[in-house]
């Protein structure tokens, strides 16, 4: 689980709560009851209306993936890619399926080493590799639509209720004790709405974006290495090939470097889907 993301949250809100009090605030004017409804209540309703139906069931798996995002270990992956290209120069294109069968390895490479088996040339194994991958971008994007949508309606919202809350003011200035809190309170609609948009919604749009490059990047990797793969080059030359996609520099791997040609190769390492 990502713990650092909640605890970077809690740290940027206590900022914005301590900025008030030393100013000579208190915390009990921040909380606006009106404020809050109009702000988080329509951006709730202005973001549902622009996203797709389809999308608002899985706004909690959005969240959850924030939380436990499932990130591919691309070094334990290029270990396996290398591993399997061992096993088909020496023993042939077919041993991979058998390997893929009764080993653990990430669903992505697993299908592109089947189209390997099948006999498929290297630029439709590409093509279709290509295509799965660009799917499976704009399924995951759309989680971090939803969050970027109401992280622009968040301020506009602020501004309105700040608007409300002076109409409501300039309405009744029998009071002019009153008018200087009322005024306060006022634009307390727009302190949520820039606070909600700049703390919670577009933090999370951008996490999800960035875990996604993640994932992305790491399955054109997949590509290039079922592609070289079903080219039949030396194992080492494909680990060469894949260092730069690697998490670490190279000479700081994890994990021993594949066989090149023995009698035993290492086993391939179980990769999270």
């Amino acid at each position: 689980m990502d713990i650092i993301t909640p605890i970077a949250f809690v740290i940027a809100v206590m900022a914005v709560v301590a900025a008030d009090v030393l100013d000579g605030g208190a915390i009990q004017a921040l909380i606006n009851i009106p404020a809050m409804v109009l702000v988080l209540g329509g951006t709730m309703g202005a973001t549902v209306m622009s996203v797709a139906n389809s999308d608002l069931r899985k706004v909690p798996s959005y969240l959850m993936k924030v939380l436990r995002p499932k990130l591919t270990k691309v070094d334990q992956t290029i270990d396996d890619i290398a591993v399997l290209a061992e096993v088909a120069r020496r023993e042939g294109l077919l041993r991979l399926e058998d390997e893929i069968s009764k080993r653990s390895v990430a669903p992505f490479l697993a299908r592109g080493v089947q189209l390997i088996v099948d006999g498929a040339d290297e630029d439709r194994i590409r093509m279709l590799m290509e295509q799965e991958l660009s799917i499976f971008e704009a399924r995951e994007s759309s989680g971090a639509v939803f969050f970027e949508t109401a992280g622009g309606f968040a301020p506009t919202l602020g501004i309105i209720g700040t608007v409300v809350g002076l109409v409501s003011v300039l309405s009744n200035l029998s009071n002019i004790q009153k008018l200087a809190p009322s005024i306060a309170t006022a634009f307390i609609a727009t302190l949520w709405g820039v606070s909600s948009a700049n703390l919670f919604w577009l933090p999370i749009s951008n996490k999800m974006k960035n875990t996604l490059r993640h994932e992305v990047q790491a399955r054109e990797m997949v590509i290039e290495g079922c592609i070289a793969i079903a080219a039949g080059k030396n194992p080492r030359l494909i680990t060469e090939q894949l260092e730069m996609f690697r998490d670490e520099k190279p000479g700081k791997k994890k994990g021993a470097e594949p066989a090149q040609g023995g009698e035993d190769s290492p086993e391939l390492k179980v990769v999270g889907k």
